[in-house]
């Protein structure tokens, strides 16, 4: 069986870091601390959301393929 990710939800984590980037480059333009510190948290949990996707189903293909194997 094929489990893959959603590419609604991979496009999603993709545009959060990519507007974490944008916020970090513009912070650092300005030099500006708070914005700077705003792109690394959201490009932090854009890579962490993404990271979070695979590994769920990684563990999902897990669980699929023990309980079809117990079958």
């Amino acid at each position: 069986m094929s489990v893959r990710v959603s590419p609604v939800s991979k496009t999603a984590a993709i545009i959060i870091i990519a507007l974490g980037l944008f916020l970090l480059v513009g912070g650092l333009a300005a030099q500006e601390d708070e914005t700077i510190v705003a792109g690394i948290a959201v490009t932090v949990l854009g890579v962490v959301l993404y990271r979070l996707l695979f590994r769920f189903t990684k563990k999902i293909v897990r669980e699929l393929e023990g309980e079809g194997a117990a079958s």
